[in-house]
């Protein structure tokens, strides 16, 4: 009876938070051959973290063997994960790192990927372990309340408290003073040290790597990260006013959208602006592209350090402005731009010399049948570069290429740009203008209102090891002059509306006299 009783009670609890009490338990040599096919190459044959991909990937791989240190959980710090915390990491994976989501596997093989895993280290089979990895009360239906200003003056009152400026910066773009000396608790293999780790940028929601729900930043400020610096408020932040450090968090961001952007829509002004912080760009819509590192052409970048791309475009009759943002702790001025480094360097790099760089990239013919291969052109398609360097000044230059071995500097005639790129706090502005249309429209993009015009970006950050091919950038995306409206889209649309009720009532009205013309015949043929 008693049996039964705890039988019925531990499904309840499995039940309560979404788990069948039938996949908890989980097949550990079912577990063992998903991981080997899903799992191996990364996280190693024996959970060592040392798979033969590991060495390309940043953050490394989880080491699972013998390891009880696990950053995202609903435990309190410093306490193994529960078995619904590794199936959810196991199903979602984590944003911004090589961690995929395993959604495509069944239910139930995640659930025996967990039992595997749990069997790779000892703590997950100690009672003096399992018996406190248990959720944290106020995790539970955990709801956030609505935002309001004193809910966001409250969250900023505590992030001063608690300084996490020090670490995230102060608008949160990770370059808190403490940045550079940032260490967790696992082994660097390039150094055998202690790894240096980043602070988030916290204006990337789509880079938190435990989730960025609301309840995801929660749950991340109430149990911290095990094993780095990020520690777990519980003890010194009240359940409720924790959510207000989440709605300060979140404002820290840019608005969410429910669609990745894929064109900088530019807008015709009557006033063009003087410079990257000119008040006009806030009425500018903004469009938000995310990097890639370049893994197409040797020596490769694994991993973004720069990971995205903020855009906006403004035009008149004569001129286009563009203003171009991008994140970076560092502002590199080094002036080292000959190192060589090996393909398949995957060394984590840190104060490297080298100067940090932007490209905006177009066609340098807008053929709408083709665009030009995406590493900046070949023979047949150039492309046309507007290139800033650190080691150089604030100016921009006007370039070409036919492939990254193939790059020609326009000469003074050709040097249409003007405008500057700055650097306050952690965030690059570049400013640029330049006329619609130029002279020398074989090396030069020519912008016409109505079209739409191929754009890619291209960034560097030097003092990551990042120089040559060695760089972050996007796929192609569009820039798009929007036309003024013409007269005609006013004007046709009421008269096409008048014409078709003419017509309509002339349908009508004949169609009544043929009735009343049928019905006549019909009531002659009767009387006869």
């Amino acid at each position: 009876m008693m049996m039964r009783l705890a039988a019925v009670v531990v499904g309840l609890a499995l039940a309560s938070v979404g788990i069948s009490p039938a996949l908890a338990a989980g097949d550990l040599a079912n577990g063992a051959v998903v991981y080997k096919k899903a799992c191996e190459q990364c996280h190693g044959v024996d959970g060592a973290g040392d798979g033969p991909a590991a060495t390309f990937m940043l953050p490394r791989p989880r080491i699972f063997k013998e390891n009880s240190s696990y950053k995202f959980r609903t435990t309190p710090s410093g306490e193994l994960p529960t078995d619904q915390d590794l199936f959810d990491i196991i199903s979602r994976g984590l944003p911004g790192t090589s961690m995929p989501p395993f959604s495509a596997l069944t239910e139930q093989e995640r659930w025996d990927l967990v039992v595997f895993i749990k069997s790779l280290s000892e703590d997950f089979a100690d009672p003096d372990y399992t018996s406190t990895a248990i959720p944290m009360p106020e995790l539970t239906n955990a709801q956030p309340p609505p935002v309001t200003p004193e809910l966001l003056a409250k969250g900023k009152e505590l992030w001063d408290i608690n300084q996490c400026a020090k670490c995230h910066g102060e608008y949160g773009r990770g370059n808190g003073t403490s940045w550079p000396d940032l260490q967790d608790d696992w082994t660097n293999p390039d150094t055998g040290k202690r790894t240096y780790i980043l602070p988030a940028n916290l204006t990337n929601l789509e880079s938190y790597r435990g989730g960025s729900s609301s309840f995801d930043i929660y749950r991340t400020i109430s149990t911290g990260l095990n094993g780095t610096p990020m520690p777990a408020y519980s003890d010194s932040i009240p359940p409720a006013d924790r959510w207000a450090l989440v709605a300060y968090v979140e404002s820290l961001a840019p608005p969410r959208k429910e669609s990745r952007d894929d064109t900088v829509m530019a807008v015709r002004v009557a006033s063009m602006p003087e410079s990257g912080s000119d008040g006009a760009w806030d009425a500018v819509p903004a469009a938000r592209f995310q990097t890639h590192s370049n893994v197409i052409e040797a020596p490769r970048l694994f991993w973004s350090s720069v990971e995205f791309v903020t855009a906006q475009a403004v035009f008149n009759d004569d001129e286009i402005a563009m203003r171009i943002q991008w994140d970076d702790r560092s502002h590199s001025k080094g002036t080292d731009d000959e190192t060589v480094y090996e393909d398949r360097d995957g060394r984590i790099l840190r104060q490297t010399p080298h100067p940090d760089q932007f490209a905006v990239q177009f066609p340098a013919k807008n053929d709408p049948k083709a665009r030009p291969y995406i590493l900046m052109g070949d023979k047949k398609r150039p492309v046309n570069l507007w290139w800033w360097r650190a080691d150089k000044g604030e100016g921009l230059v006007e370039m070409n290429a036919k492939g990254w071995d193939q790059f020609t500097t326009q000469d003074d005639a050709g040097q249409g740009l003007s405008g500057a790129v700055t650097y306050d706090d952690g965030r690059y502005t570049m400013f640029v203008r330049r006329t619609l249309v130029t002279e020398t429209a074989s090396q030069d993009i020519q912008f016409v209102p109505g079209r739409f015009v191929p754009i890619g970006f291209n960034v560097w950050d030097g003092d990551r090891g990042e120089l040559g091919q060695r760089r972050s950038m996007t796929t192609w995306y569009w820039l798009y002059l929007q036309p003024d409206t013409p007269m005609r889209a006013y004007t046709l649309p009421p008269v096409a509306f008048l014409l078709t009720l003419v017509l309509l009532g002339f349908i009508v009205a004949r169609t009544q006299r043929l009735e009343a013309a049928i019905v006549g015949d019909d009531d002659t043929q009767s009387a006869a």
